[in-house]
């Protein structure tokens, strides 16, 4: 955007998975990414079955905590894209990466030319919702705040209103409530090879306040590529998240996949609706399933087991706990 004050780090160039630090003028890692005094490295998850109930609860909290609260200045005008602070990008990697360490894959980072995109992206966004009436992933040229820019980034990204703030638009979008036949923006977030992405968020105005474009499109991460996620994953998993839609994602097709759960206590099987899902987001094939007439409770051990894809079964134990 135009508006806000100059970028203190505009001739400072940076390598792979780090940034310019305004305050210092110095290149950091990015969230997510080590330092090895050469480069920064991903931090790698390691199996989730294997995070301990105090790593998950770190992570869950530290993901949830803000560095900039009000991250977003305005332009001169309403159709400027304003300015995201550095550290409101930043927090927004720290989500994203804490959901795909949740799951067993790698962080992203993102890009300044994507970044830029987005914001145009998200001005229009934010004035023209769905409930306007337009697709929001291809504006009019008509409608308010259109610029070619914002428009092609609409089309490669996740988009989502009135969350005040960028990073808690990312718990839109894994939990994706009333996507219940695509799940797409979290299958893309949960996409392996993501990354990296472009950030964008606006808050001058529209329907619901602001707007948050997240780039989704590019395909660069070198790993892990597990054959399968599972949202929530497995091991010990907030309760926080247990009562969202399940989500399963296989390399190969889940067409024909059923998901059994038990609960360890009184060996109760408890019932899972399945909710088939339409193809074309992220690389793996995704069933969704819900719990029907049950409520995961911290305390209690759950055995899900998933027939019907691949070789054999998949089971693992999920372990609800309080993390705040």
């Amino acid at each position: 955007g135009t508006g806000g004050s100059p970028d203190p780090c505009a001739a400072v160039s940076c390598g792979a998975n780090e940034h310019c630090e305004p305050s210092t003028l110095t290149c950091v890692c990015n969230p997510g990414f080590v330092s090895t005094g050469t480069g920064c490295e991903p931090s790698l998850p390691g199996d989730p079955a294997q995070h301990t109930e105090q790593e998950v609860c770190d992570q869950w909290n530290q993901g949830h905590t803000y560095t900039d609260g009000s991250p977003w200045t305005a332009g001169p005008t309403e159709c400027d894209p304003g300015t995201l602070t550095r550290a409101g990008i930043d927090d927004t990697l720290v989500r994203i990466n804490m959901f795909r360490w949740m799951v067993g894959l790698g962080p992203v980072s993102d890009s300044l030319s994507l970044n830029e995109m987005n914001m145009w992206c998200a001005v229009v966004a934010s004035w023209n919702p769905p409930s306007s009436g337009y697709n929001p992933h291809a504006p009019d040229p008509s409608v308010k705040c259109y610029t070619p820019e914002g428009a092609s980034g609409a089309g490669q990204s996740n988009i989502a209103w009135g969350s005040g703030h960028p990073a808690e638009a990312i718990d839109q979008f894994i939990e994706d409530n009333g996507n219940f036949s695509t799940f797409g923006h979290r299958r893309w977030i949960f996409n392996p090879p993501l990354g990296p992405v472009g950030i964008g968020f606006y808050a001058g105005g529209g329907p619901y306040g602001n707007a948050e474009c997240l780039a989704v499109f590019g395909s660069s991460s070198t790993g892990p590529w597990p054959d399968w996620i599972a949202f929530p994953p497995p091991g010990f998993v907030p309760t926080a998240i247990t009562g969202w839609v399940w989500t399963f994602h296989h390399n190969l097709s889940v067409s024909n996949a059923v998901m059994t759960v038990v609960r360890q206590s009184d060996a109760a099987d408890l019932t899972m609706e399945k909710m088939p899902l339409s193809g074309g987001y992220g690389s793996y094939s995704t069933l969704a399933f819900r719990p029907s007439g049950w409520t995961p409770a911290a305390g209690e051990t759950y055995i899900v087991t998933v027939e019907g894809v691949g070789s054999g079964p998949i089971t693992y134990e999920l372990k609800p706990v309080h993390c705040n």
